[in-house]
């Protein structure tokens, strides 16, 4: 493709991209602003944008579309390696559509962490950790604003994506029964959140289906020393479980050096499951059995039902479960024979 000839002694504009594109500024301006056009358009676009070395101009593409191309991102717990994960997915998502993240941690507050995100004129906002009963999330439901909670759910009325956290849960159960384990315990997480609180009846329902004794539940509010003060204790109480479900990895892994620090055997004494399957869980030394949540759809789905939030806010809200897949690696095995009849 040889390079279009623009005006010279001025850098190259959109009517220059129209016209090399064969196609109308407003279609060029859909393609660069995240609108909607064909696959093949966009690409075909933005490979002349860059062969004409178009740089755009966010003001005047602000004061022309009404937006800015920014998309606020809450978070509430960087140190939980699934949220930088989740981060990076979600970002190269917005970048494929020439949008940029404005990242706010939450761990102040939803509310103050919305007020900041709106001050910076964000097109909408992805929540992936709000809890239930937010009054943020509600306040910018209750305006219209374009949102989406992604990995959490709460009863707001907004656009949701999640992986399947029961059948993920029932997953686990399976699998740990399956290997001869009765007394199961689990390591929950944070009150109000969607996650912990859905993979927690996920097991418990499974339990029940499968006529096997109920789980022995400890909270950690997802917290990694107080998640290791909880299965030190439960393995050094009397009757101490033969296996852990940690209801995230970050958790599950508490429970792994708490073991170790014991001198527990794990997958010999010990087996421990986790959720999320975070790139630590694969590391040769860990091995962790997890449930792998599908954050690459999820980011994609996410940003996409964001989007066409923003281009028509009168959508119905819409909530989109992926499916979750088991992963089995060596921190699980048969239930120690010795240890429970």
């Amino acid at each position: 493709m040889g390079k279009p000839p623009v005006g010279a002694g001025r850098p190259p504009t959109s009517v220059d991209i129209a016209r090399a594109a064969g196609t109308s500024q407003a279609t060029v301006s859909r393609a660069l602003n995240g609108g909607r056009v064909a696959a093949a358009t966009r690409e075909r676009i933005l490979a002349i944008s860059r062969e004409l070395g178009y740089t755009p101009n966010a003001a005047a593409r602000s004061m022309v579309t009404s937006r800015t191309g920014l998309v606020g991102v809450v978070v509430s717990d960087l140190t939980n390696p699934f949220y930088p994960e989740f981060l990076e997915e979600i970002a190269a998502c917005l970048g494929a559509r020439r949008q940029h993240m404005l990242l706010q941690n939450a761990a102040g507050g939803d509310e103050d962490a919305v007020e900041l995100l709106l001050q910076q004129r964000v097109d909408g906002i992805v929540f992936t950790a709000a809890v239930e009963g937010s009054a943020a999330v509600a306040g910018l439901v209750a305006r219209r604003f374009p949102v989406v909670l992604a990995n959490r759910v709460v009863d707001a009325g907004c656009d949701t994506v999640e992986g399947d956290h029961p059948a993920g849960a029932a997953a686990v159960v399976d699998h740990l029964a399956g290997l001869g384990h009765r007394r199961i315990a689990v390591l929950a997480g944070l009150p109000g959140a969607s996650t912990s609180a859905r993979r927690l009846a996920g097991i418990r329902d499974r339990l029940a289906e499968r006529g096997l004794p109920e789980a022995r539940v400890v909270e950690t509010g997802f917290d990694y020393d107080r998640a290791v003060r909880a299965a030190t204790e439960l393995l050094t109480g009397p009757h101490p479980p033969t296996a852990i479900v940690g209801l995230n990895d970050q958790v599950a892994f508490a429970a792994l050096n708490a073991a170790a620090a014991l001198g527990v055997p794990v997958p010999a004494r010990l087996s421990v499951a986790g959720f999320d399957d975070v790139r630590q869980a694969s590391w040769p030394t860990l091995g962790l059995t997890t449930v792998r949540q599908p954050l690459a759809a999820m980011a994609a789905r996410s940003v996409a039902l964001l989007n066409e939030r923003v281009d028509d806010p009168s959508l119905a809200p819409r909530h989109e479960v992926l499916p979750a897949e088991l992963v089995v690696r060596s921190t699980t095995g048969p239930r120690p024979e010795a240890r429970e009849p």
